[in-house]
């Protein structure tokens, strides 16, 4: 069982490419692949070293296709060193739902469907950005298994 919390966070700013892909799990494995390596490249070009988790964020659902941002947590002075297919922006503060997912990414949905009952037995909506941050990430791990996705739910009281 996920441990759901209400959390205050902080500004933060970021580096990112956006992309769609379908829903498929190899689809978006893929495309966030791509759109790290993208993001990558202009950190590596632009001698960026405050570089922090990967992460993903998220403006709108649908049930078949994902469009997200995905990049890295980075300093204020390193986001506006973006350019090209890389952006810079910056997650709001203010109070957001958390919870920790472990375990392999594909299994991320499960997750996710706990947090919509919680949400719905809560009087609560998805509002906007929901965002995760890879804690410990692939090459971090020795198994999927080990794996940690902190996620983080803009809401809105029903």
């Amino acid at each position: 069982m996920l441990d759901f919390k209400m959390v205050d966070v902080e500004e933060r700013p970021y580096l990112y490419t956006e992309r769609s892909c379908s829903m498929d799990p190899n689809d978006i494995s893929q495309a966030m692949g791509l759109a790290f390596q993208t993001v990558g490249e202009l950190v590596g070009e632009k001698g960026i070293k405050s570089v922090m988790h990967a992460l993903s964020v998220y403006y709108t659902h649908d049930e078949e296709t994902m469009t997200f941002r995905a990049g890295f947590l980075v300093a204020a002075e390193d986001a506006a060193k973006a350019e090209g297919d890389v952006k810079a922006d910056v997650l709001p503060a203010g109070r957001a739902l958390n919870f920790i997912h472990r375990g392999p990414y594909s299994k991320l949905r499960v997750s996710y469907g706990e947090m919509m009952e919680y949400l719905e037995k809560n009087g609560m909506t998805v509002g906007a950005p929901t965002w995760e941050v890879y804690i410990k990430d692939l090459d971090a791990v020795a198994s999927e298994d080990d794996l940690e996705t902190d996620v983080f739910v803009t809401v809105e009281s029903g």
